[in-house]
């Protein structure tokens, strides 16, 4: 306790050293442990489920942009066939309108086997999930609510079980609610949870066709399996019903499923970047150590007299360790402390920045274990910032010391190097920083530069489904959809409007097989491209000119000949060398009508900014009964203005209320906030490790800045001998930023050789730019050197100054 009191006394009597080390530690904890506590909820922390290593995903790696759905055919034979899976469930998504009551609303839902709940291991919060009988055919209405949906719209009451309430027009009873954490594996990669859950029907004597690909598919290892087995079971499966016919060969490019554990699944892409982040924050705080350890040892050389005289009264070298050691504690300890309040404020950063499909994003909190992490993190890095300046100054040359009174003596010369070498690794790791950030901010550039082969500007979208129990017959849905489009397009300040099945950017499209006229059907070849939907004035909403031929429009109506337009990359498939427009195919290979291609529009990136090109078709809505057998219930409007498209909510919303007034629109948003919520996650990456290079940068300038400072102190006489001798200000200025500007090149290049094998880790990362792009680790370099030019000058300057009678007498 003495020697506590004494370090908190000392500290007290200098409050400007004290103040500037615990905010420069403050800087390194607060960003460590504001990302360990992403990266702690994000990767680390169980998932609501029943033992989730267990769990896996049924996921296809042929293609990993794609969103994978497998059929209920599937579902069935995994779970027979693959020995290291206890059971398979599988569910598939739906929107449903919640009517009565209330105002509607569109909820996010899903028709889930049986026995969903069951392998995922999860006990309702209230009543019970669904049984076997629930699944069969004929069975009951029944629904299971999410804890939000619960709350939102029943006011979280426990007389909600066994109350009948509208799904799509549809009375549903419910009979159980979820607790509040459940989600299921893909909503971690939505922006909206799931929320209801109705029963799933399986008929075993009909399972359905093995190319109705709709599920997805979720199983539960038994005890001791491994995912990899499961993997190589569904291999052998694969080629047995290849075999048995039941499904095409197609080499590598579809059904190569595999089983993704569940945890990994959800971490997905973002478990890279966020190592990579977090140790750029653990850089940060090395920087941050770099210059408290410059603080104290420069503190110690002011000191060498004190301790000199504590030694000479009998103060044991242990003692002085421990009573210097108590000092930095002490600094790194109320570093920890301010750290904390400023990760607070980073967390606030962190949910700003948001990216769509960062998992778990609002469960990150500082909680006791973040805390207990600060503290530990805080006294390991006092301990280590403080061991190299407690070693030196506890063992001090009593008569040197002594003997140099109040003139305080020269910094040893292992204490002089010690610094210099702090400072070389400072601007190395900020170097490596900088580099990074250049390479992922340039990467963001050319993303934002990609061509989307649409236009988004001053286009507002929306969600509408329109109930089964209402528009029961397909004519009923085209009809409403045509109502709507031609009434929204007559809106004021409307230059165009329309709707589509899908819209871009937000989910998989989902392909369809093709046959093509004249040429024989190849399983091996297997023709087919994404399925899009869309009524008159989507193409002119979203810009999309011809390129040939012409656009579907008002004249492709129910009874017209059927028409489809293609993108240019269908065209390049499939007619290469030929004129596309007036060719023939049709959905399918069975008996389906021929549908004439009648335009070619340009590629537009459906499922992600940067995918390879795929062949999509645009089918008239109002022919979808006469080309799949059905019309679209669930479409997306986009409305093209002339002003600010969030001014037309109000009148988007009283047209559709004017048709039918419990029709809920859900997702209302700017096709700008589509994109740039697809460019969330890059935006996320390059922005935290700008602004962590940025304070890496500044942490490195002070520190070059401290070190050639005290540099000129302890110079200060032999530089007064120089001017005495006839050197003048210029000479001197060159001299010190020469000294300054040596240690700066020796970090530099050292953190360009780290910076080449960071550029490795970032590969995955980069789109645009070569991770050895020239111009980053260029202007990355220069960058620095001019921050330690700026960072020496002042010191070289003040040299440049000194009056030589002063310094000499003062020597």
């Amino acid at each position: 306790m003495p020697d506590i009191r004494q370090a908190l006394k000392r500290l007290g009597r200098e409050p400007g050293f004290a103040a500037v080390a615990v905010l420069t530690l403050a800087l390194g904890i607060g960003a460590n442990t504001a990302l360990f506590s992403l990266v702690k909820t994000v990767l680390l922390e169980p998932l609501p489920y029943g033992d989730p290593e267990r769990l896996v995903v049924i996921w296809d790696t042929s293609d990993p942009g794609e969103t994978t759905w497998i059929s209920v055919q599937e579902i069935v034979n995994y779970r027979a066939g693959s020995p290291s899976l206890a059971d398979v469930a599988g569910y598939t998504e739906l929107n449903a309108t919640l009517t009565g009551g209330q105002e509607p609303e569109r909820v996010r839902a899903a028709a889930t086997s049986a026995n969903l709940f069951e392998v995922l291991d999860v006990s309702p919060l209230l009543g019970r999930t669904f049984t076997p009988a629930e699944g069969a055919p004929g069975g009951p209405d029944v629904v299971v609510l999410g804890h939000g949906l619960w709350q939102r719209r029943f006011g979280g009451s426990p007389d909600v079980i066994g109350q009948s309430i509208l799904l799509n027009g549809r009375p549903h009873t419910v009979i159980g609610v979820m607790p509040p954490a459940l989600r299921l594996p893909l909503d971690y990669r939505a922006e909206q949870p799931t929320e209801a859950w109705v029963p799933l029907v399986i008929d075993p004597a009909n399972l359905g066709q093995w190319g109705n690909r709709s599920y997805t598919g979720i199983g539960r290892l038994k005890p001791g399996a491994a995912a990899a087995t499961a993997t190589e079971e569904f291999k052998v499966l694969r080629r047995r019903w290849i075999d048995a016919g039941f499904i095409a060969d197609q080499g590598d490019r579809s059904m190569l499923r595999s089983a993704i554990p569940v945890p990994r699944f959800v971490s997905g892409s973002i478990r890279g970047p966020l190592f990579i982040l977090l140790g750029a924050v653990a850089f940060v705080l090395l920087i941050a150590c770099a210059n408290i350890v410059n603080l104290l040892l420069a503190k110690a050389d002011v000191r060498r007299r004190e301790i000199a005289v504590r030694a000479a009264l009998g103060a044991t070298r242990r003692h002085l360790v421990s009573q210097l050691l108590i000092e930095s504690l002490a600094i790194s300890l109320a570093g920890g402390a301010v750290g904390v309040a400023l990760a607070w404020l980073g967390l606030d950063l962190l949910t700003a920045l948001r990216p769509a499909n960062l998992p778990r994003l609002a469960d990150v909190r500082i909680d006791f274990a973040v805390l207990a992490f600060t503290a530990g993190l805080s006294l390991v890095t006092g301990f280590l910032f403080g061991l190299a300046p407690a070693l030196q100054v506890s063992r001090p040359d009593l008569v040197g010391a002594l003997k140099d009174g109040d003139r305080g003596g020269t910094s040893s010369r292992t204490g002089v190097r010690l610094r210099q070498a702090l400072v070389v690794c400072q601007l190395a790791v900020s170097v490596v920083l900088v580099v990074g950030a250049g390479l992922l901010l340039r990467s963001l550039v050319a993303l934002n530069h990609v061509d989307l082969g649409l236009n988004p500007r001053s286009v507002l979208t929306a969600d509408i489904q329109l109930p089964a129990t209402t528009y029961a017959e397909p004519a009923d849905v085209v009809r409403f959809y045509q109502q709507l489009t031609v009434r929204l397009a007559e809106l004021p300040g409307v230059e165009a409007a329309g709707a589509v099945r899908i819209l871009p950017l937000t989910r998989t499209i989902g392909d369809w097989s093709i046959t093509l006229e004249d040429r024989p059907h190849s399983r091996e070849e297997n023709p087919n491209g994404d399925f899009q939907a869309v009524t008159p004035g989507y193409f002119q909403a979203m810009q999309l000119a011809p390129r040939r031929g012409r656009i579907l429009t008002e004249v492709d109506r129910e009874d017209a000949p059927l028409s489809v337009v293609i993108n240019q990359t269908m065209a390049d498939r499939y007619w290469s060398g030929q004129e596309p427009i007036g060719k023939r195919f049709k959905m399918g290979t069975g008996d389906t009508p021929w549908l004439t291609i009648v335009g070619i529009v340009g590629t537009v990136r459906h499922n992600a900014v940067v995918e390879a090109p795929r062949a999509e078709m645009y089918l008239a809505h109002a022919q979808l009964p006469r080309s799949i057998g059905g019309a679209t219930r669930s479409l997306t409007l986009v409305i093209r203005t002339t002003a600010n498209p969030i001014a037309s909510v109000g009148a988007l919303r009283e047209t559709v209320r004017s048709l039918d007034r419990n029709l809920p629109l859900s997702n209302i948003r700017t096709m700008d906030q589509v994109t740039a919520s697809a460019l969330a996650q890059p935006r996320f990456t390059a922005t935290l490790l700008a602004l962590l290079a940025g304070l890496a940068l500044s942490l490195a300038a002070i520190g070059i800045y401290g070190t050639v400072s005290l540099l000129v102190t302890e110079r200060a006489y032999e530089i007064g001998i120089r001017m005495a001798l006839g050197a003048r200000p210029r000479s001197i200025l060159a001299l010190v930023l020469r000294n300054g500007m040596a240690l700066a090149g020796v970090g530099i290049a050292l953190g360009i050789t780290g910076a080449l094998a960071l550029s490795r880790l970032l590969e995955t990362l980069v789109f645009g730019v070569g991770t050895l792009d020239l111009v980053t680790f260029v202007a990355a370099p220069a960058i620095l050197a001019g921050a330690s030019l700026v960072a020496c000058l002042n010191p070289a300057r003040r040299a440049a100054g000194l009056d030589p009678i002063v310094t000499l007498r003062r020597g």
